[in-house]
């Protein structure tokens, strides 16, 4: 089985260890959008165009390198562009809860 491979050359800035500036997120993209579902059973749909997942992507990147402080999270509504309604939270932790 063979894959083609994608090179990828990307700079962000590295924010302060409690805050994120996600402007950076966006650069060079025009349709982002996601949505995130979760059933009864705990079960996660996360559906997005590439755009979607090409910010997301970005912004779990600056997440993980940029020393965030344990503890330091973020809430985004489950749907991209939906200013109400369910959040989902993403928490950096020092290790496995």
């Amino acid at each position: 089985m063979s894959s083609e491979t994608i090179e990828v050359h990307l700079t962000l800035t590295c924010d302060q260890p409690n805050s994120m500036n996600f402007t950076d997120t966006y650069a060079g993209l025009g349709d982002v959008w996601y949505k995130v579902v979760v059933d009864a059973q705990g079960n996660v749909d996360l559906r997005a165009n590439a755009d979607g997942f090409e910010h997301l992507a970005r912004y779990f990147l600056k997440m993980a390198r940029c020393q965030k402080n344990p503890g330091y999270h973020d809430h985004q509504w489950v749907e991209f562009g939906k200013m109400e309604g369910p959040e989902f939270t993403i928490t950096i932790v020092d290790r496995h809860e």
